[in-house]
């Protein structure tokens, strides 16, 4: 029930499938890239590609909605449609949420805060999803969650807590809290046009995250053990992850970069890194960027875990493939092949479906069952 509780490639890098452990270069993942484009010498398949720009330029960076409908898990068509700024998804994701936390082993909480955001403070609600196995005084892991452009935090725990409760009982995971958060802070700021939402997703990754760990990590045991001081979540931040779907990966990133001593784990989901967008940063760039915070911390690849992931039909892939070879390439000692790992999700796209498909490979890696 819920309650309310106030890619030249290194040549081995692997990238793992669905299916089978087979190993496809990054290189060959721009192959496939190109092959998409060129299909376009005639008149329907110039329709294909251009839906396949329109998604790249839609999808990739974050894009369709997670708003479920109550008998499955499948986001809203990225269309003007399905973003009009008369439509709001809360209800009918809560909707959804209600009826999912019925069948869950364990719970869903909700969890209020006030954030300021440009002056005035937004009153905001986090979802958390509680394990059965959870004993108050007893530490548990915690992930924090957030969605994509459109998205909102009730659709993203609807979709999402079932595949977590369903690790939890069958023992593939040590104890985890998950909250699912979104960076809106009301729904006013949900616009057509997603690279609005970068900003917001800056400033989740450098302030609101600490109003939210403060807030929930005093109402749940954490590793953190109710000391919300900066050297006690620090030494604890091996029982820490981030993830974000979409936009929500970017966002991801951004924890990464610019917030690692509170994290260990990170889970970006179909989605690049936009950080050095204002100085229109090359890959190279990027990846001193994305980088920087751990160097400075002096973390070498035994001190985090990046799950990056991607649906093989997701046009997400073509983006992240290039900054993931860069950080490969350019940092070896740091990017290796157990800090970063990449799976590829086959034969799914930018859905919810690829969603719960890559929460359920990462979370075990990130906190297996000891």
């Amino acid at each position: 029930m819920i309650g309310h509780t106030g890619e030249e490639t290194l040549p081995q890098r692997a990238y793992s499938n669905g299916h089978e452990a087979s190993r496809v270069h990054a290189r060959e993942a721009r192959t496939v890239k190109t092959r998409l484009i060129r299909r376009s010498s005639t008149s329907s398949t110039a329709f294909v590609a251009s839906a396949a720009l329109m998604l790249s330029l839609l999808g990739l960076a974050g894009i369709a909605s997670i708003a479920l409908d109550p008998s499955g898990f499948e986001q809203k068509d990225p269309s003007p449609i399905a973003i009009s700024e008369d439509a709001d998804p809360i209800p009918e994701a809560v909707a959804a949420l209600l009826d999912t936390a019925s069948s869950l082993h364990g719970t869903i909480d909700t969890v209020a805060y006030q954030q300021d955001y440009q002056g005035p403070p937004y009153n905001k609600e986090a979802f958390v999803y509680v394990p059965d196995s959870y004993s108050p005084g007893h530490p548990a892991n915690i992930v924090y969650l957030t969605h994509g452009w459109w998205g909102n935090a009730a659709g993203l725990a609807a979709g999402v807590a079932p595949v977590v409760d369903k690790l939890e009982a069958s023992g593939e995971v040590s104890p985890t809290i998950v909250v699912f958060a979104t960076y809106y802070p009301d729904r006013s700021f949900a616009t057509d046009d997603y690279e609005d939402d970068y900003t917001l997703n800056r400033f989740f990754a450098t302030t609101e995250i600490d109003t939210l760990i403060s807030t929930v990590e005093s109402r749940y045991t954490t590793f953190a053990r109710g000391d919300l001081s900066d050297a006690s979540l620090r030494a604890s931040r091996r029982h820490r992850a981030f993830g974000g779907f979409s936009m929500g990966a970017t966002t991801t990133w951004d924890v990464f970069a610019l917030r690692p001593q509170y994290f260990y784990g990170y889970m970006p989901m179909a989605g690049e890194s936009w950080i050095g967008r204002e100085e229109d940063a090359d890959e190279e760039r990027i990846g001193q960027l994305v980088t920087d915070g751990a160097l400075r911390a002096g973390y070498g690849p035994s001190d985090f875990r990046i799950l990056a992931s991607v649906g093989s039909e997701d046009p997400a892939l073509w983006d992240m493939t290039p900054q993931l070879d860069e950080l490969y390439q350019d940092y070896p000692d740091l990017m290796t092949e157990d800090s970063l790992q990449v799976w590829i999700d086959d034969g799914e796209d930018h859905s919810m479906t690829s969603v719960c498909n890559q929460v359920a490979h990462n979370l075990p890696l990130l906190f297996p069952s000891t």
